[in-house]
């Protein structure tokens, strides 16, 4: 894809904050139950793990979000039509250039 909207890119940015939040969250997301550290070595992953993972999913949402844009942008096809916008403007813009000219022309002849 060659442009991103903004606000698209300001949502992907809020769920990264929002998920590395979550993540810092004194207490976790409840999930864990609360016992000494030497009980949840074993059991639970470590902090930098919990970040990886979430960051992750995070990332993946991010991509299928995009995925998911770009096959509207493509079956909606935004690119054909502002090409045939661009091209109509360009047109009508030549022919004002030509009136001008033909202007210009008459009124140095007369």
């Amino acid at each position: 894809m060659a442009s991103r909207p903004k606000n698209t890119m300001r949502s992907s940015r809020l769920f990264l904050i929002l998920g590395l939040m979550v993540s810092f969250w004194p207490g976790g997301t409840g999930a864990v139950p609360s016992a000494s550290a030497e009980d949840q070595a074993g059991k639970s992953p470590g902090v930098l793990e919990r970040i990886g993972n979430t960051a992750k999913k995070v990332g993946d949402k991010i991509e299928q979000g995009f995925t998911k844009a770009g096959r509207k942008l493509k079956e909606k096809k935004v690119g054909e039509k502002v090409e045939r916008k661009l091209k109509k403007a360009a047109d009508k813009t030549a022919q004002g250039f030509k009136k001008a000219g033909d202007k210009i022309d008459k009124k140095l002849n007369d």
